[in-house]
């Protein structure tokens, strides 16, 4: 996980040529004074290398760097367009195995915010892969950084098979991801994960414990865990889009002659 906060920007800039630090600062201030505004588009790659006479790379490293600040967002065929005044804390999680899942909750922790049994409804049951009526332990909580005082990462349910759900390492405050728990206490392997990503509006109450505004953009994932067939655990995390990206890693084999 890399987080990106205000008073490390400079540390940011230090592996870049001096140039491209010019032209980094200079769009942030540009930007912080309303010129572009937020939801408005930065000139094209051409305009800023022709105006401050770099080469197209420069600016691409520039126009990156200000992506990892959460300041813009490059969208093919669109153009880059303004999406905060200022540096976002952000968050970024790479997984290319399902042990980057215990490295990723080992840097955050999750704050606890109920728990109890359900019975789940026709929406549940679709979501959690059984029948109606089936019990399930919910755990509802708020995923922070390292520092529980920083803005949150994600808003998470967490949903165990009832069979599952006797697990003394239950807290308040969660820094291990409940699957390995489970592993640990029923000496079971967990064999398969599936992950689904969508895209949504954050509003209402979710809005207002993510801190963000309402109607902002975000990221539901939803991951099942699999021992065989049978789903064991199901977890659900809304992130808002400005403090958290997902980015995996495919490794493609040659071809068979």
């Amino acid at each position: 996980m890399t987080v990106i906060q205000d008073d490390s920007i400079e540390a940011v800039f230090t592996t870049t040529q001096p140039r491209h630090v010019d032209l980094v600062r200079t769009l942030m201030q540009d930007i912080r004074n309303g010129t572009p505004p937020v939801g408005e588009l930065l000139p094209t790659e051409a305009e800023l290398c022709a105006k401050w006479n770099l080469s197209r790379y420069a600016v691409r490293e520039a126009v990156r760097k200000l992506c990892d600040l959460g300041m813009i967002s490059r969208q093919a065929g669109v153009g880059t367009r303004v999406i905060a005044d200022r540096p976002q804390t952000r968050y970024v999680q790479s997984m290319d195995t399902l042990s980057d899942l215990i490295r990723y909750a080992q840097g955050t922790t999750l704050q606890v915010s109920a728990r109890k049994t359900i019975q789940a409804d026709d929406a549940q049951a679709a979501l959690l892969r059984c029948a109606p009526g089936v019990k399930w332990l919910h755990i509802a909580g708020v995923r922070h950084g390292d520092d529980a005082a920083t803005e949150p990462i994600a808003l998470v349910d967490i949903y165990v098979d009832k069979a599952f759900s006797q697990l003394p390492q239950l807290a308040k405050t969660l820094g291990t991801p409940v699957y390995t728990m489970i592993e640990e206490q029923y000496g079971i392997k967990m064999t398969r994960v599936e992950q689904e990503v969508q895209g949504l509006l954050i509003e209402g109450e979710q809005a207002r414990a993510l801190q963000v505004k309402t109607g902002s953009a975000g990221l539901r994932i939803v991951r099942t865990y699999f021992v065989s067939d049978k789903a064991i655990v199901v977890t659900t995390g809304v992130h808002p889009a400005s403090r958290f990206s997902y980015s995996m890693t495919f490794q493609l084999a040659p071809a068979a002659a």
